[in-house]
């Protein structure tokens, strides 16, 4: 039982670093520079790296005794930890500092489909999409980017903690005498 407690406190710690770059990821994707969107994909490339750290550490941490399952329910709940402080952090940002945030995402969007053939094509104008759309609140956002983090965090979970529990962890080192 002690080690599934450890197991949850590490990655309740490192869920909150987590949650950390996942709202510096949608904060680099919301601005129009490229470079800023650029550091967002270098941030997005981390996060499978940063994940692999901390379930091997657990992994090498318990020398190599942590079974598959509670790797991977590290790996889960450091996502669901940092998924919670991404949708607090995205709630704050749409609701208080860039109230306007929503309302231009969404004529940018009904632009796009304005502009878009496919669209027309397929009988959808832009009054639609305003109609759809004009009763999004910022925590039905917040909220709905927590699905998308924990499902494909337990699936990049899966794959990490076989990868990690691949590696052989050291031997406990003896005392010397």
């Amino acid at each position: 039982m002690k080690r599934y407690k450890e197991i949850m406190r590490r990655a309740a710690e490192g869920g909150v670093t987590l949650g950390v770059i996942f709202v510096c990821i949608f904060l680099l994707e919301a601005s129009i520079s490229p470079l800023m969107r650029l550091m967002a994909l270098g941030l997005m490339i981390y996060v499978p790296i940063f994940v692999y750290r901390k379930i091997r550490n657990t992994h090498f941490a318990n020398f190599g005794a942590t079974p598959f399952s509670w790797l991977w329910l590290e790996g889960i709940m450091l996502f669901l930890h940092g998924g919670i402080i991404l949708s607090i952090g995205v709630f704050i940002f749409i609701e208080w500092l860039v109230p306007d945030f929503l309302p231009a995402m969404i004529t940018q969007f009904t632009a796009y489909v304005d502009s878009n053939p496919q669209f027309m094509n397929a009988g959808i104008d832009a009054e639609q999409v305003t109609t759809a759309f004009r009763g999004l609140r910022s925590i039905d956002v917040a909220i709905t980017l927590l699905w998308p983090v924990l499902l494909s965090g337990s699936i990049a979970s899966l794959v990490i903690a076989a990868i990690a529990k691949s590696k052989p962890a050291p031997p406990p080192s003896l005392p010397n005498f």
